[in-house]
């Protein structure tokens, strides 16, 4: 019965007609002379454990007592009560499992026998305390096993040896031991109760060492090392832990011993446990402790280090000198990404303390924020006081640790995370101006509150600046390592009890538990959406606004969009660039080769159509259609590229290998807005004209290429449609977005051009413009373009 293997072995020995060792005289004369019953005993009951076929259950039943009888092995169990007498009761029962309760209905055993099997068992010790529970208070555990001494190796499976059987004894107030042939017989009485006892080892030989290091800032936000002249590198105050010794105990210990800097335990937070492997084959397990409240100057007090620095965080990216590895690690469980290849450690994090740390920073960055902050009102970004207020008081840079404090508060984009394969983007800090109009249309107010999606963390302080301490942010990150980022930053900052960071994919909404009755005031979508999810309708209030970059044809719009009679409506639509949504939200953008030309189409929201003979054609001068229409050198044409991808039939872009450059000359780092039409294409160019006045800006008139058999009439078509945008929507209509879910029916849109996408419809019309000059356009997505993936 020791595993189901050896259980299953008994179960064929039996079967196959084999049987078990007889009694022995010995066995014989203990029943007789130890375990005999009194002449007036009346209903005293024994339980033979691994009773085979039942020889000691009928010897027991034959000394007087009322004989229960186990065994796992169901042929053993046959051949037991085909020749045993009707009064003993045999039970098919796995002692190994734990569980005797069909045993206990008839009160406790007065003998309880195991023959040749407790070697057997994997876990004797927890099996005999549960057998030794079924005995009366002066019930006897007889154990006969074979013993070690007396038996070749080859079978010592299958004994207990001296010592094994010592242990077994000490579990017991009264044991007697009976050496009968080649077996031993115990009789064990009174299960001790007493507490357990505590132990130690030799002392092993050192494999591993236990520390604590310090990572400590001053009011300026600048982090304390100290030069180790016998290393020759910087290091962070560390020392090892002594026995016993609680790690915020060893970290002020270790902090005061090192620099004299004076703090306490109540105001150490521990962040987890490093560990990995030194040079020298040691296990390194480090705790990590922060430190921002102390007394005192740093001075020297160890001999190794000649002296003790304030650094900024950003510049240990350039530190002239080497930094202690096992330092290098903490600085970076501090500030992730902080430190570029650090080596691994693996990192066990501890529970979020309740230790709130002191924010500190130097003055360059409190100036550099109100410089930011004059700049973006002054261009009219932040144009409410509570929006600079908000921006004034949230450190940027301390969610952008690795960069030098000027291009933290600069008005751009910061990339912190990258695609290993591509070097594309796929986190980032958005643009400040941006982050303000984003902010600004969502309308919060004071006791908001308010779901974001994505952000890592800054814009999410944002919010909770403009919505107050009555208000409340739920932030999603959907990657580990940008969510860890964010936790730790918000911690920094003093923003963690203000901010609910949760791991998990945004297309899916805010977990129920943290739902609004009414939904959320507010969603801002702080990455690239190529739909809108049908959690982002339902979680949001009644008239209130969802803000989200949202991807049409392949051009990315900011999006204000108010909750009205379950549609979502557009309030402010923006020209913008974020980083693509991973999880359910992500999307494939592969181009499709057409060939060998060394071209691509971009589908987006059009369904693909075979693109068999456009590589010939390509080859050829083509069809040029001039449009007369002209931009000036920055002027924006947002609006052509929305009014194309949505109007035009068989929209696409068209994309070329930068490897394999053909004859067109595309847009600089972007695709051509273009059109298929069955064999043929067409694309819109750019060329510029030649000025009379060479100081004048640059002008640029759009033309469009045609290719293949009906190229001239895709042409023609691409050119009325920038034609028509000159006439009937610049400079005179904005456009307008509805978003309904994807199965509103068709007849209660809007007028407008929809574009279908896998979650949700979307209804583009142009304020401004006679709706009557243009006919209502279908265009559903499909194939890889437009499933939302």
């Amino acid at each position: 019965m020791s595993t189901m293997r050896t259980a299953q072995n008994w179960h064929k020995h039996y079967e196959a007609g084999r049987d078990f060792r007889p009694l022995g005289e010995a066995e014989q004369a203990l029943l007789t002379d130890r375990l005999a019953l009194p002449g007036d005993s009346q209903g005293a009951r024994a339980l033979d454990v691994a009773c085979g076929t039942g020889e000691l259950a009928r010897a027991l039943d034959a000394a007087g007592y009322r004989v229960d009888a186990v065994d796992w092995a169901r042929s053993a169990l046959d051949r037991a009560e085909a020749t045993s007498p009707d009064q003993i009761t045999y039970h098919r029962l796995d002692i190994t499992g734990g569980d005797l309760s069909c045993l206990t209905t008839g009160g406790g055993y007065q003998v309880i026998t195991m023959r040749r099997a407790l070697a057997h068992l994997p876990d004797r010790t927890r099996t005999v305390a549960e057998l030794a529970a079924l005995l009366d208070e002066d019930g006897v555990l007889c154990v006969i096993t074979p013993h070690a001494d007396r038996h070749p190796p080859e079978l010592r499976g299958i004994c207990l040896d001296d010592t094994e059987i010592g242990r077994l004894c000490e579990a017991w107030d009264h044991a007697e031991r009976i050496e009968a042939e080649e077996s031993t017989i115990v009789l064990l009485r009174g299960p001790k109760t007493t507490a357990v006892a505590y132990a130690e080892k030799r002392t092993p030989t050192p494999a591993a060492m236990a520390g604590v290091a310090v990572v400590v800032t001053n009011p300026r936000g600048q982090i304390l090392l100290g030069w180790n002249s016998a290393r020759t590198m910087w290091e962070l105050p560390a020392g090892k832990v002594e026995p016993g010794e609680p790690f915020e105990t060893t970290a002020v210990r270790e902090l005061a011993e090192e620099s004299g800097l004076v703090a306490l335990a109540q105001d150490v937070l521990l962040l987890g446990t490093l560990c990995d492997a030194t040079g020298g084959g040691f296990t390194r397990v480090t705790e990590i402790a922060r430190i921002t409240a102390f007394t005192g100057e740093p001075a020297v007090r160890e001999a190794d280090l000649s002296r003790w620095e304030w650094h900024s965080p950003s510049d240990l990216r350039h530190l002239p000198q080497p930094l202690f590895t096992a330092s290098a690690q903490a600085v970076n469980l501090v500030w992730p990404g902080l430190l570029p290849d650090v080596p691994a450690a693996h990192h066990t994090p501890r529970p979020a303390g309740s230790v709130a740390l002191t924010f500190g920073e130097p003055a360059a960055a409190v100036r550099l924020r109100e410089t930011l902050v004059r700049d973006l009102t002054a261009a009219g970004w932040t144009d409410t006081p509570a929006l600079q207020r908000a921006f004034n008081t949230v450190p940027r840079h301390a969610f952008l640790p690795e960069q030098p404090l000027h291009r933290a508060y600069a008005n751009e984009a910061v990339a912190t995370v990258f695609d290993e394969e591509t070097g594309r983007s796929m986190s980032s800090v958005s643009q400040p101006e941006m982050q303000a109009l984003m902010l600004r249309e969502a309308a919060l107010r004071p006791g908001d509150r308010v779901l974001e999606i994505g952000g890592g963390g800054y814009n999410a302080c944002l919010i909770a600046e403009l919505v107050g301490s009555t208000g409340s942010v739920v932030c999603m990150e959907i990657d580990p390592y940008v969510y860890a980022r964010t936790v730790r930053f918000l911690e920094e900052t003093g923003y963690a009890d203000r901010v609910r960071v949760v791991l998990g994919d945004g297309t899916r909404g805010a977990p129920d538990a943290l739902v609004p009755t009414a939904g959320f005031d507010a969603i801002l979508v702080t990455v690239g959406a190529n739909d809108i999810p049908a959690p982002w309708h339902m979680q949001l209030a009644d008239g209130r606004n969802l803000v989200v970059p949202l991807r049409i044809g392949g051009f990315t719009r900011a999006l204000g969009l108010r909750k009205e009679s379950g549609r979502l409506a557009s309030t402010w639509v923006s020209v913008c660039g974020f980083v693509p949504m991973q999880g359910g939200g992500r999307w494939d953008e592969t181009p499709d080769p057409i060939g060998e030309s060394g071209y691509a189409i971009r589908w987006e929201d059009t369904t693909p159509t075979p693109l068999d003979g456009i590589d010939r054609a390509l080859t050829t001068a083509g069809a040029e259609v001039r449009t007369g229409v002209t931009v000036a050198e920055n002027e924006s044409f947002e609006h052509l590229q929305l009014w194309l991808a949505t109007s035009v039939p068989g929209f696409c872009r068209l994309t070329e290998d930068s490897e394999r450059p053909g004859p067109l000359r595309l847009p600089k780092y972007t695709d051509a807005m273009a059109m298929v039409s069955g064999s043929s294409l067409a694309c819109v160019l750019t060329e510029r004209l030649e000025q009379d006045d060479p100081g004048a800006a640059s002008t640029w008139e759009f033309r469009v290429r045609g290719f293949g058999p009906d190229g001239k009439a895709a042409a023609d078509v691409l050119a009325d449609a920038v034609r028509r945008w000159d006439r009937e929507l610049r400079n005179r209509a904005h456009p307008v977005l509805t978003v309904v879910q994807a199965a509103t029916s068709g007849h209660v849109l809007p007028a407008g051009d929809v574009v279908d996408k896998a979650l949700g419809r979307i209804v583009v019309t142009w304020a401004g413009r006679d709706q009557h000059t243009g006919p209502r356009v279908v265009r559903s997505a499909g194939g890889d373009g437009g499933t939302g993936r």
